[in-house]
């Protein structure tokens, strides 16, 4: 049956339905029917909506959509929700917006330039709820993609952060430190699929960061000293706890004419793993290719008709 959430208060409650068929909950436990070949990887589905996982902070919050999708969150009277810039698409007619320049925020310039460096802008979004009723927000990445929650104290471990691809982050809940996490190793920063300079979210138990990525997207949780090895353009985040590492893709013609590069990238664990199956950057390549094809081709017409 579809689940119904209300957002606001008094007699103009607006009220949001949402298909459980579209749905499967968050939780750690791994569903075996999204993993059918027992590979260890589990395909990520949407949350369903209005259970105890999705409840943090005074929010309630659902994800819409099959691809493109939209995070729908309640905010409580004087509550806020924290997201990035260009991510808005509707709100409670009672709350505001604003924006909050990290370099000389609360938590120092320090922290707004390892924000910056983790692959964030400058500023970030505030809209607030200066009502005395529950408001709502909506919100969508800035590309085609899919919202994964990421709750901090059950799919990450207490005081463990996550290390992810810059820009990966759009939104928050309860409070979470968007920095960077430095590489030091040359051969991973150059070639492991994560950069030198790595987005580092870390937060409080219950506190959730909504990251966004494209394509399908599979987790997996390693056990201690377990190898996988990975194509690096689609790793989406890993725990801290992970080991990067690069293996060679064969001899030199497979190298060279294989199109996966020189190199692949090895994840040692304990912790957990987040792929995506068509990054921003492969996605803008394909359009790209796409594009000048059809130049290409236009072009040859006018010369035929010429």
């Amino acid at each position: 049956q579809p689940l119904k959430a209300r957002m606001g208060g008094g007699k103009n409650e607006d009220e949001i339905v949402i298909s459980a068929q579209e749905t499967a909950a968050l939780t750690s436990d791994q569903d075996p029917t999204l993993d059918p070949l027992d590979s260890g990887f589990t395909w990520y589905k949407p949350a369903v909506s209005l259970s105890t996982e999705h409840k943090s902070g005074g929010h309630t919050w659902a994800i819409s959509g099959d691809d493109m999708q939209i995070l729908t969150s309640t905010v409580p009277a004087g509550g806020e929700f924290v997201t990035e810039v260009g991510s808005f698409v509707f709100m409670h007619p009672g709350m505001s917006t604003s924006v909050e320049l990290t370099l000389c925020g609360a938590g120092g310039c320090c922290s707004g330039c390892r924000r910056v460096m983790g692959g964030e802008r400058c500023v970030k979004l505030i809209l607030k709820n200066s009502t005395h009723d529950e408001g709502y927000v909506g919100v969508t990445p800035n590309f085609p993609a899919k919202i994964i929650p990421v709750k901090f104290g059950s799919n990450v471990p207490s005081g463990t952060s996550l290390i992810a691809r810059q820009g990966a982050y759009m939104s928050e809940i309860g409070g979470v430190d968007v920095g960077c996490d430095f590489d030091c190793n040359c051969c991973t920063s150059c070639c492991g699929g994560l950069g030198t300079y790595r987005q580092k979210l870390a937060g409080s138990d219950d506190s959730i960061a909504f990251l966004n990525a494209g394509g399908t997207i599979m987790y997996r949780t390693l056990l201690d000293g377990e190898r996988i090895i990975v194509d690096s353009t689609s790793v989406l985040a890993i725990e801290e706890s992970v080991q990067i590492g690069l293996t060679p893709n064969g001899r030199l013609c497979t190298c060279c004419c294989g199109g996966e590069g020189c190199c692949s990238t090895t994840l040692v664990g304990p912790g957990l793993v987040y792929m995506q199956s068509m990054n921003f950057l492969k996605f803008q390549q394909a359009v790209q290719i796409t594009v000048n094809e059809e130049e290409m081709d236009r072009g040859a017409d006018v010369q035929d008709f010429a």
